[in-house]
């Protein structure tokens, strides 16, 4: 079994390896808020269409999701009880990634709002106690930012989510970051690896938006989606690394307050202030962006916890991330050169 406690706010139990969540990596512990186990199959024939099994009652809520090659293809089922338990196939246990990333994330992110906190996709750093967060959508350029701040003195926290608490606290959720093939060969220290030019660029052209994009509208499809990903994954593994297996010195901080956030865009050259609704609506946007995987959406009509909706959830995340985005400073970056590290960095100089 493999335990992860994230920041004392939920623990996580699994019989399988969650490499996003190594930071987190902690002594046995009773009682976890969320438990993923492996079993070699679970019930459910061949059928001709992806579909979802609900077994609700007074002391139970249970979902059976299965796809057209029942046991031959992905499986999981989870059981929304006072701990939220998840049960896969052995097929899913042999993408980590997308066991994490499809199933694990979302039903994180939920939890964290019904404790009255935020997984927020974003990136956060800090320079002189001061933490930004930076918002951007898939492939825009904001890994390669982050780097270039840690580069030039910024502390690290997270690329992908952040971990909000209000009224203004940020709590580190240092994932291993996503690298484009650009990105690799411009980092030094990533040469230390047995990974390929060549490699990368496969990896990076499947993992890249063109191949998201491909996958939600296969979604779309009577096809084993989840089944594909899965298989896909297991054999053309994401671009991933650590931090610090790309700048070996990179400082990883615990948490910072928050004093700004910046979303990136790819076009014209302009650093706009923005206003708390506009923000709001931003942030929203790119936080569902990074959640719409299948089977998240077919997932969302059942998701229960402490006896909420998933959608009634949704609402609570808003409220908060509205309350926490009216006491900080939000802007639009704009730039169609990727000059977002020089914009930034002016910023923060000038609130110095």
């Amino acid at each position: 079994m493999y335990y992860y406690n994230i920041h004392d706010i939920i623990k996580v139990q699994s019989d399988v390896v969650l490499y996003e969540l190594q930071y987190f990596k902690s002594e046995i512990f009773e009682n976890p808020d969320l438990t993923v186990r492996t079993m070699d199959s679970l019930p459910g024939g061949v059928r001709f269409s992806r579909k979802i099994i609900e077994d609700r009652s007074a002391n139970s809520h249970k979902i059976l999701y299965t796809e057209h090659l029942g046991s031959l293809g992905a499986q999981f089922s989870i059981d929304f009880g006072e701990k939220i338990e998840v049960t896969i196939n052995k097929l899913i246990s042999a993408s980590k990634h997308v066991l994490y990333v499809n199933l694990v994330e979302p039903l994180l992110r939920f939890l964290f709002i019904s404790r009255g906190f935020i997984l927020l996709h974003s990136a956060c750093l800090d320079k002189n106690d001061s933490g930004l967060l930076m918002s951007a959508p898939p492939d825009t350029g904001k890994t390669t930012t982050v780097l270039k701040c840690v580069k030039n003195g910024f502390s690290f926290l997270s690329d992908d989510m952040t971990i909000i608490k209000l009224p203004n606290q940020a709590m580190c959720f240092p994932k291993p970051m996503t690298i484009s093939s650009h990105t690799f060969k411009t980092a030094v220290s990533v040469s230390n690896t047995r990974d390929t030019d060549r490699s990368m660029r496969v990896r990076s052209l499947v993992h890249s938006k063109t191949g998201r994009s491909f996958m939600h509208k296969l979604a779309k499809l009577n096809v084993p989606i989840f089944t594909i990903n899965t298989i896909g994954q297991s054999i053309v593994r994401p671009p991933k690394y650590s931090i610090n297996t790309i700048l070996q010195d990179a400082i990883i901080k615990k948490d910072t307050r928050v004093d700004s956030l910046y979303f990136l865009k790819r076009e014209g050259n302009e650093f706009i202030q923005l206003d708390t609704e506009t923000a709001l609506n931003l942030a929203v946007e790119n936080s569902d962006d990074a959640f719409i995987f299948p089977p998240y959406a077919e997932l969302l009509k059942y998701i229960a916890i402490k006896g909420k909706s998933a959608l009634e959830l949704l609402e609570e995340e808003k409220k908060l991330l509205l309350s926490f985005l009216s006491g900080i400073s939000c802007y639009m970056v704009k730039s169609e050169t990727r000059a977002w590290f020089n914009m930034i960095s002016k910023s923060t100089e000038n609130k110095a």
